[in-house]
């Protein structure tokens, strides 16, 4: 069974690895409530990192990275030590490098290579499939799951011609439908939902399919990071060697920003154009701090922006604001338990047909031979992914209650003498106020100009993240990448050479317009 990749093909090879900067100073942040800098980075991800990253690599070390957490920086790259009692690490976030052993090395793969970090090939079609009933045959579900590989693979050269012949995008489901696929039994409905929600964390119901049925990447294979260190050390091994570590005067930890000045102040909390950017941007976070900076770089996450939880002075333009909410951000819940003994196969990955699609579907297993020496002797850890509004329903209630309910399904599946979970770990991707979800999905009927309106600047605050990656959105290659190249285009305003960015203040083209009018080419990812 093929896990497919929304990330495809890359033909730039990054060059010039230069340091940062010297300034490697690690005293604690100034005690003044103001901080003054040429440019203000917001968010200590990969994408802020990187913006650094580029600054730095044009000669200009004049900023200041503020990072929302209090005590760690790499963003949605974030683990914990569990379970309780022992050394293990589980990753929360972000957990493996796509695009593996392929014409072109992935970014993350070169970072990955460069610190050493631990990481172990995932076999995708390592599985095994259950319903209520117990075990499911191979005959029965493997010939399911080769029908959905190849109906997808056509779905992708349908996608492709469509656009050639200027027709109108569609969501992925309607592309299934028209290929014969219908799901109606609970192994399809599994079949599916882990052939694309979760890779993509949403449903082909409301994703584009010109934009996500295009799944292709750096190379076939995809590894799985088990580094005690946490995936998260690729980052901070760069901030370090930009002289970002943790003390350092540049990096400023538990600053959340709660309001952005980037203009001069209307009066008017609605949103318009007749605006006059200002020379300088004012920042100020929860904790009365003030930055100023003649630019600010906000990675900030999609869910972040689409959330009231940055007052922006003036309101954004409209055309600024649409394009935020235009695009979707997807919640993908990795849901850890730890048991007293092992009592499930030794596949990889188990996937459980519920009447009820995505319900506690997709098993991952720590015991098996790739990832056991990696994890404690002395835990049983079998996770269970979860997406879109299953994700989010199960943040709403108790771990208690999630376990109540995963127990009931893994004591149908595998008797009733299946042993209750010792402990539970649930991440709130969703709830959490600085992230309001994982990663972006495109949806349906998106168009290029939206796009480039999502990653457009609004005077000197310039926007940066894995929602702003054409090629890579949703993954940390696109936030990596998206760094690199706004920092770069920042450099290049410091400089007085500042690239041209294109606005579209309307996007008047009906719904019926072709692909290729509006400028949509799906080539531009493969």
């Amino acid at each position: 069974m093929k896990h497919s990749s929304a990330a495809t093909l890359f033909s730039l090879i990054l060059a010039g690895q230069s340091a940062y900067a010297a300034d490697t100073t690690t005293a604690s942040a100034s005690a003044s409530k103001t901080h003054k800098s040429k440019v203000l980075i917001i968010g200590a991800g990969a994408s802020g990192i990187a913006a650094a990253k580029a600054l730095a690599a044009k000669g200009i070390t004049d900023y200041i990275v503020i990072e929302g957490r209090k005590d760690v920086i790499g963003g949605r790259m974030h683990n914990i030590n569990w379970p309780p009692g022992t050394n293990g690490t589980v990753e929360l976030g972000a957990n493996w490098v796509e695009g593996v052993n392929g014409p072109t090395i992935n970014p993350i793969t070169e970072l990955a290579n460069k610190y050493n970090l631990v990481r172990t090939p995932t076999n995708w079609d390592d599985i095994s499939v259950r319903d209520a009933r117990g075990a499911v045959a191979e005959k029965v579900w493997g010939p399911i799951a080769e029908k959905f590989d190849a109906m997808h693979e056509e779905a992708a050269e349908m996608a492709a011609q469509r656009v050639q012949d200027g027709l109108q995008d569609m969501s992925l489901r309607a592309a299934y439908r028209m290929l014969g696929w219908n799901p109606t039994t609970p192994v399809e409905m599994a079949i599916e939902w882990n052939g694309f929600d979760a890779e993509q964390a949403e449903r082909p119901d409301v994703s584009s399919h010109a934009y996500t049925a295009d799944m292709h990447s750096f190379g076939p294979d995809y590894d799985f990071v088990v580094d005690k260190r946490g995936f998260k050390t690729i980052i901070e091994q760069e901030a370090n060697a930009g002289g970002l570590g943790y003390g350092s005067q540049r990096l400023h930890l538990g600053k959340v920003v709660n309001s952005i000045q980037w203009a001069k102040d209307t009066g008017s909390s609605k949103a318009t154009t007749n605006v006059s950017p200002t020379p300088q941007v004012t920042v100020k976070t929860k904790d009365g701090t003030t930055y100023v900076a003649d630019y600010v770089i906000s990675s900030t996450s999609l869910g972040v922006l689409q959330s009231p939880d940055i007052k922006f002075t003036p309101a954004l333009p409209p055309w600024k604001i649409q394009s935020i909410f235009e695009f979707n951000i997807a919640t993908y819940t990795k849901i850890f338990l730890n048991f007293p003994k092992k009592f499930w196969s030794d596949t990889e990955f188990t996937l459980y047909a519920d009447s009820k699609r995505g319900y506690f579907g997709y098993w991952q297993n720590t015991k098996a031979k790739p990832y056991k020496k990696f994890f404690p002797d002395n835990s049983n850890i079998f996770f269970v992914t979860v997406t879109d509004l299953e994700a989010k329903r199960i943040e709403q209630q108790s771990d208690e209650a999630t376990l109540d309910e995963i127990m009931v399904v893994l004591r149908k599946t595998y008797g009733p003498n299946t042993p209750r979970a010792t402990h539970i770990h649930v991440p709130r991707w969703h709830s959490d106020p600085l992230f309001r979800g994982t990663f972006t999905n495109w949806p349906i009927g998106q168009v290029r100009q939206e796009f480039e309106n999502l990653r457009a600047p609004v005077g000197n605050l310039w926007f940066t993240g894995e929602h702003t990656s054409l090629k890579y959105f949703g993954y940390v290659h696109g936030a990596w990448l998206a760094g690199l190249d706004i920092g770069g285009s920042v450099a290049q305003c410091i400089k007085g050479k500042c690239p041209s960015m294109p606005i579209h203040t309307t996007v008047k083209e009906d719904c019926g317009s072709s692909l290729k009018k509006r400028g949509f080419d799906v080539g531009e990812r493969s």
